[in-house]
């Protein structure tokens, strides 16, 4: 079924997972989504997650910054500043909500979650090799992971 994660309503304990790929960065109210994921998981369940990364949302101007010899770096202001930022992702205007590391983390703690993993995703030797042009994902996470166990 379609439905709007900032308001959908899950069956009490109906699940035994759930999964959310680059979703999450999009919704205004995560904790209600959590609370609401929680509530529709049998107790011990997993909840597996993939987000943009933090370092990839926070920026006003996320693209990269050549200085004069050429070094390639990634901006980073406005961390702590949660919110909303627009950018040009698959079309003009997206607005994705910025949020730190430690309010996924405590979001999820608060409810009724247990995190069991937290990566900041980056290629592996073998992954670069297979895919060259992956190579400035080793300067900066584009992806943050994780799992949660319903407590």
């Amino acid at each position: 079924r379609r439905a709007d994660l900032d308001s959908v309503t899950l069956p009490a304990a109906g699940f035994d997972m759930a999964f959310s790929s680059l979703t999450l960065h999009y919704l205004h109210d995560l904790h209600r989504l959590f609370s609401e994921v929680r509530g529709s998981l049998t107790r011990g369940s997993r909840f597996v997650c993939s987000v943009e990364h933090p370092l990839f949302t926070a920026p006003s101007n996320p693209d990269w910054v050549i200085d004069g010899e050429g070094r390639r770096t990634w901006p980073l202001d406005g961390y702590l500043r949660e919110g909303p930022r627009i950018t040009n992702w698959f079309a003009p205007g997206v607005v994705k909500q910025h949020r730190t590391v430690g309010t996924y983390v405590r979001t999820l703690l608060a409810t009724g979650f247990a995190l069991t993993h937290l990566e900041d995703w980056g290629p592996t030797d073998a992954e670069l090799a297979a895919h060259p042009d992956w190579d400035p994902e080793r300067d900066r996470p584009t992806f943050m992971l994780f799992a949660a166990t319903a407590a």
